[in-house]
Order: structure tokens, then sequence, then C-alpha cells
């Protein structure tokens, strides 16, 4: 993820649904949450490349459920993400949709627990990489 220009920082949103959600589906979700970051601050939310194009193809191949956002290192941006991913997975009416939110080789995965739980740690989480990379 070393695309990001000084000062700005990436992560990846990956959404991890059940087996009985499909692509349309598990497209829709990463839709909708995209949505939702393109509201914060942040400078891009795109759909993450995916494997490479057959051949002879004229389009880019994209996940269906993993997003790229690039947003300032600083002003609690992170901390706005974290928090817009929380709210939106508990909207979520299937069970068992987890998000994954990787920052360099750093992942956490928001999913089923309790309130008090999850806060704890994101709350940790967030702690780890508030200050930017070292």
């Amino acid at each position: 993820m070393s695309t990001a220009s000084a000062g700005m920082r990436q992560i990846t949103v990956d959404i991890n649904t059940p087996g009985d959600v499909d692509d349309v589906e598990r497209f829709e979700m990463a839709r909708l949450l995209r949505a939702e970051l393109l509201k914060l601050d942040v400078d891009s939310a795109d759909f993450a490349p995916g494997r490479a194009a057959p051949t002879g193809s004229k389009a880019d191949v994209f996940t269906l459920s993993t997003l790229l956002l690039t947003f300032a290192a600083s002003g609690g941006v992170l901390t706005s993400i974290i928090g817009a991913i929380r709210d939106w997975l508990l909207r979520q009416p299937a069970p068992g949709v987890a998000v994954d939110v990787t920052i360099g080789g750093d992942s956490f995965r928001i999913e089923d627990a309790t309130t008090e739980e999850r806060q704890r740690l994101l709350d940790a989480f967030v702690a780890r990489h508030a200050k930017g990379p070292d």
C-alpha cells in the first residue's frame, strides 16, 4: 500500500459474508458501505483491483466486496472511518457479516461480539494507528 502520497494513508476494507449471501448482495453491501464512507473526509474509496483480467478483455477486474480507502493521516479520520464501518455493520440484516480492516500488515475483524467487546477492540486498533506510520 505504498501508493499513498506523503501525509496520506490507505486502508483496505473487506466485507465477509456467510455462504448464503450471493455476489449481487455482497456487491450491493459494499456499494452502500462505500457511499457512507465517501461522506467522510476521505480522499477516495474505490473498489480494490481483483485478479488480472482475462487475455483480450477490455475491462478491469475489481473485487465485489473489497474497498481501498485513501485519507489524510491526521485529523481523526481513521476514528470516523472505523465508527462508520461499525455503525454500517450493526444495521446489516444478514447474520454473520464481518468486515476486515487492514492498515499495512495489521488487520482487525469487526464481527459479532458484544458492543463492549467490539468497542474495546476497535479502540485498541485505532490507538495503534492514530498517529500514522512510524
